[in-house]
């Protein structure tokens, strides 16, 4: 199943990215020009694109009816997941301007469907990239987890060494073989915890259609999660490969073949035969990776695994954090071992969507994403708006932008962006009040989803540390037990949950009652029908810190 990060691509999507290009061709004929004349009143003369409400409500601000802006993610979406409709292709198609995020938050297709469709003579501005030009901070991704086993992902690293490559250009991992005593899975569980494979021996692997279901791609270096099962112990060969997608839809080009070790549920120490010694790699991040560092001709496939921070555990207090691109380890796999322990064997869910793991109850061998929802994502944490001063930032860009595009409206622009910065200070300022008024110890944020570290960096707060149960269906006894032990070590007033992850996170919920913890409200990628602003969402997390963190 070729597909985007994080994604399957099913008959039906099939049908329908071909449905979005047929319209796209029709609008492109039908409408062989494209008019940005204003009206008399001057309403309306340019037409903006955005992919997040988030996005889109900052545009109107600034553009107030002088612009459409249109979010192409819908209310309540989320913009790791969310893909293009045919809807969506029509509006990129009469765009001036398109405004995303981008550092990989939006779902890879989106951002291919908009350098693939937008008129040559509009514009694409990727904001969190701009805004550091305008004076934004950028930090390092860091995810903290509370895993007792290894967190197995997939990356790209090493993209400087292909200059050439646009930011559409992919990297296809494949699995085409596996030798074992049982089947291997991987999966994706989305955001309302419905799974979809990414590969999988249980059906057999077909050369004939190109592995074409027992394949993924990811951007040049990104990162994603996915979970894992096997089910029987064992020794485990997988056999992957790699090829190249230039962003120009240019020919693919094979890069390179490995063969990955798995101990599954047995001891690893003499699982590689040979090796008198092998590095077995237990706990922690260790990515399937794609290493473009020698170039294309040099490529490899290794195992990445977790840098080591002197200073980790005071900054986060959680037990690990995501592989440090400036000190992860690039390991050859024929040299080292994943090993996954007897501790991993647990039933299969009983949701119907897991069916293809094996009859419910059934134990396996299982690594769980750990992670609610699709993520893909670079090494530089895209989530800038949650300081506000960076929100200032986009504004300011967002402004030079529509200026450039209709020069007859830059009073216009000039005068909303500034009375909208004057609210944007009176927000920081009320953000910072708010978290002011937390006793110092009591700031410590805890989430299911690591989209917060700039809140924490700019107002005082601390990521003490990351929650989520197997969002695999439905939880062992041993997964609740662990959950509970991690809510318990924290030792926090209250964990803090998105709206949108509400349906998938009912066991976190029910454990962190159990101990006494407070589930609180935060709202990270996107709005909800009661808060439908930028300032309304700062506003409400600030209030809702203050409200649960304090005694």
């Amino acid at each position: 199943m070729t597909s985007t990060p994080h994604s399957t691509t099913s008959p039906r999507r099939r049908i329908l990215t071909v449905a979005v290009w047929l319209v796209v061709l029709c609008l492109v004929v039908l409408v062989p020009g494209r008019s940005t004349t204003a009206s008399e009143d001057g309403k309306n003369a340019v037409r903006v694109v955005a992919t997040t409400g988030i996005l889109a409500d900052l545009a109107r601000n600034v553009a107030g009816d002088r612009a459409e802006v249109i979010s192409l993610v819908p209310e309540g979406g989320d913009p790791h997941t969310y893909e293009p409709s045919l809807r969506d292709a029509r509006d990129i198609v009469h765009a001036d301007l398109a405004l995303s995020n981008y550092l990989m938050l939006e779902e890879q297709s989106l951002i291919r469907t908009l350098d693939a469709n937008l008129p040559a003579d509009a514009v694409h501005v990727a904001l969190a990239e701009e805004a550091s030009g305008y004076g934004a901070e950028i930090i390092p991704l860091v995810e903290h987890q509370s895993l007792d086993t290894v967190w197995l992902g997939l990356r790209v690293h090493g993209a400087d060494a292909i200059p050439e490559a646009g930011r559409s250009a992919q990297v296809e991992m494949t699995m085409t073989g596996v030798d074992g005593p049982g089947d291997v899975f991987a999966y994706v569980t989305g955001t309302f915890g419905t799974p979809q494979p990414v590969f999988s021996s249980g059906d057999g692997f077909d050369a004939g259609n190109g592995y074409a279901e027992d394949t993924i791609g990811l951007p040049l270096d990104a990162h994603t999660h996915l979970s894992w099962a096997f089910t029987k112990p064992g020794v485990y060969r997988m056999k992957l490969a790699t090829r190249y997608l230039p962003s120009d839809g240019g020919r693919a080009r094979t890069l390179a073949t490995q063969t990955v070790t798995v101990a599954v549920g047995v001891d690893p120490s003499s699982a590689l035969g040979g090796s008198t010694d092998p590095m077995v790699l237990e706990s922690g991040h260790v990515d399937l990776t794609a290493d473009l560092g020698g170039g294309l001709d040099g490529s490899t496939i290794a195992l990445a695994t977790d840098g080591s921070p002197a200073d980790d555990t005071d900054q986060t207090g959680a037990d690990a954090a995501a592989p440090d691109p400036r000190q992860m380890q690039l390991l050859d796999p024929q040299e080292a071992v994943i090993s996954v322990p007897p501790k991993a064997l647990l039933p299969t869910p009983g949701d119907p969507a897991f069916r293809f793991l094996g009859r419910p109850g059934t134990d396996i061998y299982q690594l769980p994403q750990a992670v609610l929802g699709k993520h893909v994502h670079g090494e530089i944490d895209p989530h800038l708006w949650q300081d506000v001063s960076n929100a200032q930032a986009y504004v300011e860009v967002i402004r030079d932008q529509l200026i450039s595009i209709d020069p007859a409206g830059a009073g216009i622009y000039r005068r909303n962006a500034s009375a909208y910065l004057e609210q944007l200070e009176e927000v920081d300022e009320y953000v910072r009040e708010r978290i002011d008024s937390i006793p110092e110890s009591h700031r410590e944020l805890v989430t299911t989803h690591d989209a917060y570290g700039y809140l924490a960096h700019a107002y005082g707060l601390k990521i003490a540390g990351f929650v989520a149960p197997n969002p695999a269906g439905e939880p062992s006894l041993a997964d609740r037990r662990r959950l509970s032990a991690t809510l318990d070590g924290l030792k926090v007033p209250a964990v803090f949950l998105e709206p949108n992850a509400q349906r998938a996170s009912t066991v976190l919920t029910d454990a962190a009652r159990q101990h006494g913890i407070e589930v609180c409200p935060i709202l990270g990628d996107a709005f909800t029908p009661e808060i439908t602003t930028y300032i309304e969402m700062m506003r409400a997390n600030a209030d809702s810190l203050a409200t649960c963190l304090n005694p």
